[in-house]
């Protein structure tokens, strides 16, 4: 490493809104303010997050059918410099048949309606090669697996850091169980981000001591605080109106949308309240939860709004923050949601809430919607810990604690 200053390089499929992608751009930008040089490896050019990639960061695309013009357009209007990297067929089909043969029982490489993990780990493997990072992090499955099979492909010229976000046993299919029991170990090291998932990953994946680590997500709690001064349109988070529960997350079982909607109803008969849910949600699913809330004679107390890249001034209005999770790694809306002040309800989902919220907050069991509507009536009639306490809980799970312990792994990986 020149001037001990890391380069290393972020592997996403894509920027579409979730936690782990956010987290993953806390993370850069806060590498770059130490002077270390972050890329941004993305073969699918698309997403909802334009503004989050920091300044400073360089993106690395894939040259392949599908980019979102749009998206790509309005990332270097932000001055972020875009450089694009060839997907030759022919070396598609090659890296495919190497990664069949050194792998042939992982159903994932097969397909599975994932055959775009061959171009991709053929495109990854080329940005190795060209720009050789000191080191190259990832997260979630799919980028996982890609970013290992690239390092083969690269004949391991750049240790990979693999990084899990969520209850494995849980929330991987069995195709991706199997693959990942094969490459996760593969990596030069897993990060979990919590001690359950830890354990998960311990369990289900094989995964041995050497090469787990635990690194709680990042939130840059002073930046939140800034963003959450901004002002909201949606007419609900006014002074006098009635206070809202508000949820933050995106249309799946794992969130468990209906039993929220359940216990609120319930908690509506004693106290005055509103219910908004914001992130992406179908037209479908939207209908589906107001049918619910119907028969729950909350229907006009249920509102929704779009995915919003600064979630966090609607949270510093909510009365408070309900997540309603079947299953969860480390849930950086809790995180979130303290750093703006605001008290947080959650299921006792495995992994993170418990971690989190142990005394700064209340926990009901997972798909139990009148223990919930319990500890929204409790919350909402101001039974909470003050918001100085909730800031101060925050700033244990700080980007800066995330950054150390992040460089350190990194360095001791390249000394290796």
């Amino acid at each position: 490493m020149s001037s001990d200053k890391l380069h290393v390089g972020f592997l996403l499929t894509g920027l579409d809104g979730g936690g782990a992608e956010r987290v993953m751009l806390n993370l850069a930008a806060a590498l770059i303010a130490r002077g270390h040089r972050a890329d941004l490896v993305i073969p699918r050019f698309a997403g909802d997050y334009r503004a989050a990639i920091p300044g400073g960061m360089r993106a690395w695309r894939a040259r392949i059918p599908g980019t979102d013009r749009k998206f790509l357009g309005a990332v270097r209007r932000s001055g972020i410099d875009v450089e694009a990297v060839t997907v030759n067929p022919v070396g598609a089909t090659r890296s495919w048949l190497v990664l069949t043969r050194k792998y042939p029982g992982i159903p994932v490489l097969r397909g599975n309606g994932l055959r775009s993990i061959y171009p991709h780990a053929h495109f990854l493997a080329q940005y190795i090669r060209a720009v050789r990072p000191h080191v190259l992090i990832s997260a979630l499955p799919g980028p996982n697996s890609i970013a290992v099979c690239a390092a083969q492909l690269a004949h391991r010229a750049v240790p990979v850091v693999a990084t899990v976000w969520n209850n494995v046993s849980a929330d991987y299919t069995p195709e991706w169980l199997e693959a990942s029991r094969t490459l996760y170990p593969l990596a030069d090291a897993v990060v979990a981000v919590s001690k359950g998932v830890a354990e998960s990953v311990r369990q289900s994946l094989g995964v041995d001591a050497e090469r787990l680590r635990t690194i709680y997500s990042p939130i840059p709690a002073d930046s939140i605080r800034r963003l959450a001064q901004e002002e909201v349109t949606h007419p609900w988070f006014t002074d006098g109106a009635p206070p809202v529960v508000l949820s933050v997350g995106r249309e799946a079982p794992q969130k468990d949308h209906p039993t929220l909607v359940e216990a609120f109803g319930l908690a509506r008969r004693e106290v005055d309240a509103r219910l908004v849910i914001l992130g992406k949600l179908s037209a479908p699913y939207r209908a589906k939860l107001k049918s619910l809330a119907r028969g729950h004679g909350v229907e006009e107390d249920l509102g929704f709004a779009d995915f919003d890249e600064n979630p966090y001034r609607y949270m510093r209005r909510a009365a408070l923050l309900a997540l309603t999770s079947r299953w969860e790694g480390l849930p950086t809306v809790i995180l979130e949601a303290l750093a703006c002040g605001t008290p947080v309800v959650s299921t006792d989902a495995p992994y993170g809430p418990r971690e989190i919220l142990g005394g700064w907050g209340d926990l009901a069991p997972v798909g139990d919607a009148p223990a919930l509507a319990r500890a929204l009536v409790t919350t909402l009639r101001g039974e909470r810990p003050p918001p100085q306490a909730l800031r101060a809980r925050a700033a244990d799970f700080s980007i800066e604690k995330a950054a150390d312990a992040y460089v350190a792994l990194f360095e001791e990986l390249v000394r290796r």
